[in-house]
């Protein structure tokens, strides 16, 4: 696995009472649990916050034992910590598990979250402060069933430890520090900023997911409350509840909740693309309300793409081109931009083109996994102009 260590130079950071109390607040006013159907389900023990945090008692003197060989050196905590996870974390095998500290260090696999969860138990042994920003990546459309699973991973900001020049309860504006980049090699963007809670509730939530697509409503839908308690206003976890009262036959409830997340603004591109299916196409002023809201709603060129696609999905190719071709300015090295536009060339039979587009996102995937689909989609754009040649 390769790992990517950036120094910051300087970072605007809010103290931490702050960060907490603006989320004390948000879960004062925000409940979508209060529109589960409880009773549809039965409550199930999930992991502790301590839990998924926790190390083994030889994995905290490791590092422990790391700093010390390192007191009189002249590097910062936190590049000491990079040091230490580069070395530890070299060999681990991305699984696509969603894994506490613990299951992590003994698997020596997890995905993002996992290694982003273990960097926070280290961080947390060794009393580093940190930060995380949210990527997006580009759905490979990946389905199970009837569902489509989209991608998104953080990475971890450790930051320097440093006196606070006012006192305590000044906050810092000015930190060095280091970033772990756990997939540098992935096609991805930065969509935004995030909190420890906010990982905590990416934890729950995955899993929430995975107990999802096994059927398990009920640990489904006891992760999803945990996750709601330290993220309430995130829009993938509701768009995760809705799904699950839908899948457990309960169309009521799920309409409830997407009304709820609309009218509150806990939206998300997939979760409107979603609440748009519950709408009677009699609603038309609430269905052009929620379209206008989808108008506005990326966040991420991968957004805007999601968006495209269903634009594609409904034969709205002229609209889907205006979506995406503005892209080639800003995201022009994303393989996924050239891979719509192929599409769209497809599906109105300009073959040559379909193929120059997917030549294009052959090379500028990074991801071997890509370049071979897009290659094999390529190909077999080329067969069939050699096929219309000879008919010809």
């Amino acid at each position: 696995m390769k790992w990517l260590f950036i120094i910051l130079t300087s970072i605007g950071l809010s103290g931490c009472n702050s960060t907490h109390t603006t989320t004390t607040d948000m879960k004062q006013k925000v409940d979508v649990t209060s529109l589960f159907n409880h009773s549809l389900f039965t409550l199930k023990p999930v992991q502790t916050e301590a839990e998924i945090f926790a190390l083994p008692e030889s994995e905290q003197q490791a590092a422990i034992s790391f700093f010390g060989k390192y007191a009189d050196a002249n590097m910062r905590d936190d590049q000491v910590l990079g040091r230490f996870l580069d070395a530890k974390l070299d060999n681990f095998s991305y699984d696509g598990e969603t894994l506490t500290a613990t299951e992590a260090t003994l698997n020596r696999a997890g995905n993002c979250i996992s290694l982003a969860v273990l960097t926070q138990a280290y961080a947390n042994v060794l009393g580093i402060k940190t930060s995380y920003a949210k990527v997006d990546s580009y759905p490979m459309f990946r389905k199970h069933q009837k569902f489509i699973i989209t991608s998104s991973h953080f990475k971890t900001k450790l930051f320097a430890n440093r006196a606070t020049e006012g006192g305590e309860n000044e906050q810092q504006t000015l930190i060095k520090g280091t970033v772990v980049d756990y997939f540098p090699d992935q096609d991805s963007v930065f969509s935004g900023n995030a909190h420890y809670e906010d990982l905590v509730a990416k934890f729950y939530t995955n899993l929430a997911v995975s107990a999802l697509l096994e059927a398990d409503y009920d640990l489904s839908y006891s992760l999803l409350s945990a996750a709601l308690k330290y993220a309430p206003r995130d829009a993938e976890a509701i768009n995760t509840a809705a799904l699950l009262h839908k899948h457990v036959g309960d169309i009521n409830s799920a309409k409830q909740i997407y009304d709820y997340a609309f009218n509150n603004h806990l939206t998300s591109t997939n979760l409107l693309l979603n609440y748009l299916n519950y709408i009677p196409k009699d609603q038309t002023v609430l269905k052009n309300m929620i379209q206008t809201e989808l108008e506005k709603s990326p966040t991420s060129p991968f957004d805007t793409l999601s968006l495209a696609s269903s634009y594609i999905e409904q034969q709205r190719y002229k609209k889907a081109k205006k979506l995406i071709e503005p892209l080639l300015l800003n995201y022009h090295y994303l393989p996924e931009v050239y891979v719509e536009l192929g599409k769209i060339a497809y599906l109105e039979q300009r073959y040559q083109a379909a193929s120059e587009y997917f030549e294009q996102a052959v090379n500028k995937s990074r991801e071997q996994y890509k370049k071979d689909l897009y290659t094999a989609k390529q190909n077999m754009l080329n067969h069939l102009l050699v096929r219309n040649e000879d008919i010809k």
